[in-house]
């Protein structure tokens, strides 16, 4: 029977999804990000159908979301990117609670997320080589493409951006992982996109997936098309991460 279990690790609210035999047996981890003005609740279902391939999920609130909600700046983008700044800065956090315990069989990390959660997850790998597998799901891998992105939609719409917006998200740089394929060392890592994302353009993602191909470190890097898909996940899809994590994993 999946389980679920609330936790505070220090300030950050966290949900544990797994087997209930697993909870105090070691097991794969797999820690998973939500999506913007979303909390760690909405992925539950997500988080159910990694349990249910024996992975132990971590579901943790970003800053200004769920527990930890807050009001956004009126500076476009600035909470997104303390968010995401955030969900970097406490990953370790999360990760040496497990370690600590001696609850994650054999090193296995997978780290995944959706939309914000998914550009989280590229910017861990540039950092952290100690991850072994990754989904990527409708969420840029390059952050500073993004961010450039929406500095013009917000000139075009004459809403109020600092000039020095770039510099006070300057830290991006280090954690682009368009800045650093590299760093995929060629561990596995999934991507979906849809075609029709109004959110985050699929461009995006399938340019740097395409610019990577045949690159030694890039060849366990794999690209789902969801055609005319919108920025929604749908169960289906949901099942196809949950098998990604189960083969990588085990």
């Amino acid at each position: 029977m999946i389980k679920i279990y609330r936790r505070m690790l220090q300030d950050v609210p966290i949900l544990e999804v797994v087997e209930e035999k697993y909870r105090y047996e070691k097991a794969p981890i797999v820690i998973f990000y939500h999506g913007w003005r979303s909390d760690k609740e909405l992925v539950l279902t997500q988080a159910r159908k990694l349990a249910g391939k024996n992975i132990r999920v971590i579901l943790p609130d970003a800053m200004n979301h769920g527990k930890r909600i807050q009001d956004v700046s009126s500076i476009p983008s600035f909470t997104f990117w303390n968010t995401i700044q955030g969900n970097i800065a406490e990953f370790s956090l999360i990760k040496e609670f497990y370690q600590g315990r001696d609850l994650i069989k054999d090193g296995k990390i997978g780290v995944g997320g959706y939309s914000m959660g998914g550009m989280t997850t590229g910017a861990l790998l540039t950092q952290h080589p100690e991850i072994t597998a990754a989904a990527i799901i409708m969420g840029s891998p390059k952050l500073n493409e993004y961010a450039k992105l929406v500095r013009e939609s917000a000139k075009e719409r004459d809403i109020y951006l600092p000039d020095d917006m770039s510099k006070l998200t300057s830290w991006i740089d280090d954690y682009d992982l368009d800045n650093y394929p590299e760093t995929i060392a060629n561990r596995p890592l999934l991507f979906w996109h849809g075609t029709d994302d109004e959110r985050i353009p699929y461009d995006e993602s399938k340019s740097f997936f395409d610019s990577i191909q045949g690159k030694p470190y890039a060849e366990q890097v794999a690209f789902i098309t969801g055609y005319k898909a919108k920025h929604l996940v749908e169960p289906p899809l949901m099942d196809k991460i949950a098998n990604f994590f189960e083969y990588y994993l085990e």
